[in-house]
This record gives structure tokens, sequence and C-alpha cells, in this order.
């Protein structure tokens, strides 16, 4: 599969994930590259199968809730780049305590 086309996927799930809340051009940017480098993950890893990309969808998804909670906790409708922050934030307070997954986004990832 084209490196664009995950790509594009990859986006059209944070845009499904975000709604109905709107994401700032500036954020857009962070989570575009986050994107690319979690492609480029799976890429290297050779991981790049149906199943490989519905837990990648599925990470970003999870990914996006925790912005979309930091979003509304600070009482916005648009996910910034605080929210993003906030996000990573709240992950890196997770993988304190235990090795938290968000293949292949997230540095901790195992890999199966």
């Amino acid at each position: 599969m084209p490196t664009a086309n995950l790509s594009e996927q990859l986006w059209a799930t944070v845009l499904e994930s975000a709604d109905p809340l709107k994401i700032d051009p500036s954020c857009q940017l962070f989570l575009q590259a986050w994107i690319s480098n979690g492609v480029g993950r799976m890429r290297n890893e050779h991981r790049i199968a149906e199943v490989d990309l519905a837990t990648a969808k599925a990470n970003l998804k999870t990914f996006v809730d925790l912005m979309k909670a930091e979003t509304l906790a600070h009482g916005t409708d648009r996910i910034d780049n605080k929210s993003f922050h906030g996000a990573q934030h709240s992950l890196e307070r997770r993988s304190f305590l235990t090795v938290y997954s968000l293949w292949p986004f997230w540095p901790h990832a195992l890999s199966e």
C-alpha cells in the first residue's frame, strides 16, 4: 500500500474521531507529522497488512479521544496544540506506571 494512501486513511480516522470538534491548522500539522512518523515506522517494521492498519487506526482514535477530553476540559470546541500536548502528557503519565502502547505512534509501543 502506498505511503500516501496510508497517511490519507489515518488522517480520515483523525477527522472522523474528532467530530464534532474542529482541528486548528497548527495542530493539524502536528498530527500529520505524527501520522507520517507512524507510517514510516509501519513500513520499517514491515507491518502494513490490514490488521496492522486497523491497529494503527484504533490507536490513533484513542489519541484523538484523549485530545478531545483535553479540549473539552479547557471549555473550547477546537482541538489545538494545547490539546495535543496535553494528550501526550497524559500518555507519559500512563507510561510511568505501565508500558502503554499506541503503536505505531507512541514510542513505548511493543511489537507483536
